[in-house]
């Protein structure tokens, strides 16, 4: 199995999503950053940290499982019915119950995470908000199961949108501080999941199983400790930054990290397109897939890395454009996180060696070992290094991660990598690296820094031409999966 036009012009409308929401933000982060504090970003982060990686405990793993057990039924019957019915059931009934502990506890919460209960009510809001963007995440992973990639396009956009303009309106006309970006998250959510709960059961019939539900969280309970792990990943270097430096610090820090994930989210939405296509040639050939999807990851590592190389050579030009000299010192953050986002395109790729063979009990011991690292790292290098060790800590971790997860992941089932080609993609990000870190306009010639970096993109569009990516079928299979887009559909 190989990708398809139909797969290429998916891999585009999954992808326009991310670039209309880098627009909302080109548009809104140069106004909101000159409006609010690094302070008041502060607080938004550790409240946002608290309720994605808290609703994502609290939901045991349904979504992700779900996707998995999506490639077990057929599309209209029974099984399918129950599993998307009884996820949904499950879902909203924690959401009740969650949200009212939430608000219990809220204040409690705010005086752990910030140091200051005022902000209770900010973190109450925000667990909302993230949970219902558990519950879009669920309908969006079924709506890139079932290839339907028009709607999890336009959900996307909706929300990017909705949360960009509403934001934009409360801080900036209602003068609602940081207060204005949690509202705006919250109800731009909530607008966006009530839509897709509408629009997405009309295709299915109601049916509850008990059986299905137990199954789908036997096995989401297998990726809980991830979650939990995760946790302490994204929120142990924040909560060093606050406790030793200040709010203002995590603000600056959160610029850089929101940045440098820039090409992570643009690699998922890639992924979108490629999931289905190595999923089922998984599910239907077993073993025998194990060099087409060893190729197709080559060709999805290519695609992905290259956004990523951009976005490290040209960081401070970014930096510069979406925010004021108060976040200058975000630069290096940016480009040390692209590191361990590079690793990603493995640890996006793995999980479907955990899923098919049923083992994402061994997820928990790598996402532990992960875990020490990214701690000891951060209380090593903080201390020390500042913003720039918590870069260099969240760098070491997810990289950690990702090569112990290909270790465990290649015995339990095998995937033909082809490592010449993906190790010369590796090299000249490794060679980007240090350029955007030491070789700068301000203490060389413009032409020696932009020389470096055009020589780099260069060399990335050679690699391509002689790993046979980029060929004249290849670019007439993305012409035609473009311009023929009518044709094909009838």
């Amino acid at each position: 199995m190989s990708l398809g036009e139909k797969n290429i012009r998916n891999f585009f409308i999954y992808i326009f999503p991310k670039f209309v929401g880098y627009g909302v933000q080109f548009v809104t982060l140069p106004i909101l950053t000159r409006i609010l504090s690094p302070a008041d970003f502060g607080v938004v982060t550790m409240t946002m940290l608290f309720a994605t990686l808290g609703a994502s405990v609290l939901t045991l793993g349904i979504t992700s499982a779900a996707q998995r057990y999506y490639f077990e039924y057929k599309p209209g019957g029974d099984g399918l019915n129950a599993l998307v019915f009884s996820s949904q059931l499950f879902l909203y009934l924690m959401l009740a119950v969650s949200s009212a502990a939430a608000f219990f506890f809220k204040d409690r919460v705010a005086l752990l995470i910030t140091g200051d209960a005022k902000y209770g009510t900010a973190v109450f809001l925000m667990f909302i908000a993230g949970y219902l963007g558990q519950v879009i995440n669920f309908y969006l992973y079924m709506y890139q199961n079932m290839e339907k990639a028009s709607w999890h396009s336009a959900f996307n956009i909706s929300r990017s949108v909705l949360t960009g303009a509403l934001s934009l309106l409360l801080v900036w006309h209602f003068r609602m501080s940081y207060m204005g970006m949690i509202w705006a998250s919250l109800a731009a959510t909530a607008a966006v999941c009530l839509a897709m709960f509408v629009l997405f059961n009309r295709g299915f019939t109601f049916r509850l199983s008990f059986r299905v539900l137990i199954d789908n969280i036997k096995f989401g309970l297998q990726i809980v400790p991830k979650s939990l792990t995760g946790f302490i990943n994204l929120y142990f270097d924040k909560y060093m930054i606050n406790n030793m430096l200040s709010l203002s610090a995590v603000g600056v820090y959160n610029i850089g990290q929101s940045v440098g994930n820039l090409a992570f989210f643009l690699m998922s939405a890639i992924w979108s397109s490629f999931q289905p296509v190595y999923y089922r040639d998984v599910f239907d050939r077993g073993a025998e897939a194990s060099g087409n999807v060893g190729r197709i990851f080559t060709i999805f590592a290519y695609i992905s890395l290259a956004p990523l190389l951009v976005l490290i050579l040209f960081a401070g030009e970014a930096l510069s454009v979406i925010a004021p000299p108060a976040y200058y010192g975000a630069l290096d953050v940016i480009i040390i996180i692209s590191a361990g986002v590079a690793t990603q395109t493995f640890g996006m790729y793995v999980g479907v060696q955990y899923a098919y063979t049923k083992k994402a009990y061994w997820l928990f011991p790598i996402t532990v070992a992960g875990t020490i690292v990214n701690v000891i790292a951060n209380v090593i290098l903080i201390p020390r290094l500042g913003l720039t060790g918590g870069a260099v800590s969240s760098a070491l971790s997810t990289a950690a991660f990702n090569v112990i997860a290909i270790a465990i992941g290649q015995r339990i089932y095998r995937i033909g990598y082809e490592w010449k080609p993906i190790a010369v993609l590796y090299a000249l990000i490794a060679l980007a690296i240090p350029s955007a870190l030491y070789v700068r306009t301000d203490a060389f010639p413009f032409a020696v820094v932009y020389g470096i970096k055009l020589s780099l993109i260069a060399f990335y569009l050679f690699a391509g031409i002689k790993t046979r990516i980029i060929t004249e079928t290849s670019i007439k299979k993305v012409a035609g999966s473009l311009f023929n887009y009518r044709r094909k559909e009838a």
